[in-house]
């Protein structure tokens, strides 16, 4: 084990004796958590394999906490995933079951091992590197509660990776980093899921659609809050140092997506691990190649009118089909 691998034992078993009763009389409560991670495909990529070495933790009060993945193969001290192959509600556990201190963190932190050749993505039969600034994905908030009945709080870091994967520079040669943008920490109790159909005739229906359009082509779209059609728009990431303004302007009232999946070959889509409340969902049936940061005035729905409104409740499974007009 290397020795910042050392280091974040010493941590975590610090904070462990602290919660057990100190010396300063802490009573720290603790709850074992385990993460995973699943995700909603990028539009080319054959494989995102990404290796996890640890997942820091930060509160508000400075208290920080450095945990190991739990690697499958016991002679390693990382875990590598390829992303693509946990799609959907599919999920793969790269921290089984560890206690750390009950409250709100502010942040969440993948530390991603950094020799070469273990992190990379494929593109029509191209490998290229993923290399991540500092070898770290800072992530968002999340809550750790305590289990009074000793279960494992199960948390789920989901990535979109049509929002979250960027190439480097300014092609594909140069390597792919994953942002924040796109990835979010989901409390497993409490989320939902959403999927459903797609009747074919709506690949060739409407402005845009063609005899070439099909499900190759063809993205759901969702989108937080109920809205109509007027402002939903594409993929973009006006925050991102790339951004580009000065082609297409964005509508100012603009409503970006939460998410994006794809509509697979058979004629289905899926949406795992949302958190519960009101949500937009829309199809089209030309959105392949939408950059994750540009706005590129993609019509959504399309054809006009394929939207609908869902609300996603705790535990359970939404189903929202798609058909004709």
């Amino acid at each position: 084990m290397k020795l910042s691998y050392l280091a974040g034992a010493v941590a975590a078993a610090t904070l462990a004796l602290t919660g057990c009763g100190g010396s300063d009389g802490d009573s720290t409560k603790y709850s074992n958590v385990s993460f995973a991670v699943s995700d909603a495909p990028v539009d080319t990529a054959e494989s995102v394999t990404v290796a996890f070495s640890q997942i820091e933790l930060k509160k508000d009060d400075g208290t920080r906490v450095l945990l190991d993945v739990t690697p499958s193969d016991p002679n390693k001290d990382y875990e590598q995933i390829d992303l693509l192959d946990y799609q959907g509600m599919e999920s793969a556990v790269i921290l089984t079951s560890e206690p750390v201190p009950v409250g709100v963190y502010k942040e969440l932190i993948l530390l991603i091992y950094p020799e070469d050749g273990l992190n990379y993505v494929t593109q029509e039969g191209i490998q290229e590197p993923l290399k991540q600034p500092s070898n770290k994905l800072k992530l968002g908030s999340f809550e750790v509660s305590e289990q009074v009945d000793g279960t494992t709080q199960a948390f789920t870091i989901e990535f979109d990776l049509r929002k979250s994967l960027v190439e480097r520079g300014t092609g594909a040669q140069n390597g792919y980093i994953l942002k924040p943008h796109g990835v979010t920490i989901v409390d497993n109790a409490t989320s939902g899921s959403l999927s459903g159909d797609v009747t074919t005739s709506l690949y060739t229906t409407g402005g845009g659609c063609s005899e070439e359009s099909s499900y190759s082509n063809s993205y759901v779209y969702l989108y937080k809050g109920f809205h109509d059609e007027s402002n939903l728009v594409d993929l973009v990431d006006p925050l991102d140092p790339n951004f580009d303004d000065s082609g297409l302007l964005l509508p100012e009232a603009a409503v970006a997506p939460f998410a994006s999946a794809p509509v697979s070959d058979a004629n289905s889509y899926q949406f795992g691990y949302l958190a519960p409340g009101e949500y937009t969902v829309a199809f089209s049936c030309k959105a392949d190649g939408d950059d994750s940061i540009q706005y590129d005035g993609l019509t959504i729905p399309n054809p006009t009118g394929q939207l609908h409104e869902v609300t996603i409740t705790a535990g359970n499974p939404s189903v929202q089909d798609f058909g004709t007009l």
